[in-house]
């Protein structure tokens, strides 16, 4: 009876201990979030996974805007860029997206800060024309602030002169100050020279 009850002790011993190891050892990111242990690489690919994710939701194509999804998508964006500002990859593009979702979302000047932001910290970011030419339009469109607007528009140009997007800007500094039937007349007159 000794060396059953000796077996037995035992077994239920080594489960006990074998549950343990099992129960420390499995996937363990919710134990890492909370004791601080998660690394920098599984955070990165933790938020971009959360970004993919989000994304499938905000840019489905049922039509449906979710604004609420829209504004955790927007600031998992800013959060990954804050914190992975040396990925010069990704956070200049997550912040692009960012301020695309401001101005759908009626904020414009969050937008303009937004891609500031992008032109000051990622100066090698291949978008930074675009971008430049964004805060003009945002100014011009959004905002209506027509002052403002040109003066991004003459930045465009000088910054970036003979881009596409500096053509695009001068293109509309020529139309700025139009009104709606100029606008039409000049259209008509410029489309009559091309044909």
């Amino acid at each position: 009876m000794r060396i059953g009850f000796g077996f037995a002790a035992r077994s239920v011993l080594s489960l006990v201990v074998l549950c343990a190891v099992l129960t420390s050892c499995g996937d363990g990111v919710e134990e890492k979030k909370s004791s601080g242990l998660i690394t920098d690489t599984e955070k990165h690919r933790m938020m971009q996974a959360e970004i993919d994710s989000l994304e499938q939701i905000v840019y489905a194509d049922d039509f449906e805007f979710d604004k609420e999804q829209v504004v955790a998508l927007r600031n998992t964006y800013d959060e990954f860029a804050s914190r992975f500002s040396g990925d010069e990859t990704k956070s200049p593009e997550y912040l692009y997206k960012s301020a695309a979702l401001s101005r759908a979302v009626g904020k414009p000047t969050e937008a303009i800060k937004t891609y500031q932001h992008i032109l000051t910290k990622f100066k090698g970011f291949d978008r930074n024309p675009e971008v430049q030419f964004l805060i003009a339009f945002t100014y011009d469109e959004d905002i209506r602030e027509r002052s403002l607007a040109k003066e991004s528009y003459r930045e465009v140009i000088e910054k970036f002169p003979g881009d596409h997007w500096a053509i695009q800007a001068e293109r509309r500094l020529e139309t700025i100050d139009m009104t709606d039937e100029e606008m039409i007349r000049y259209f008509m007159d410029k489309q009559g020279e091309v044909q």
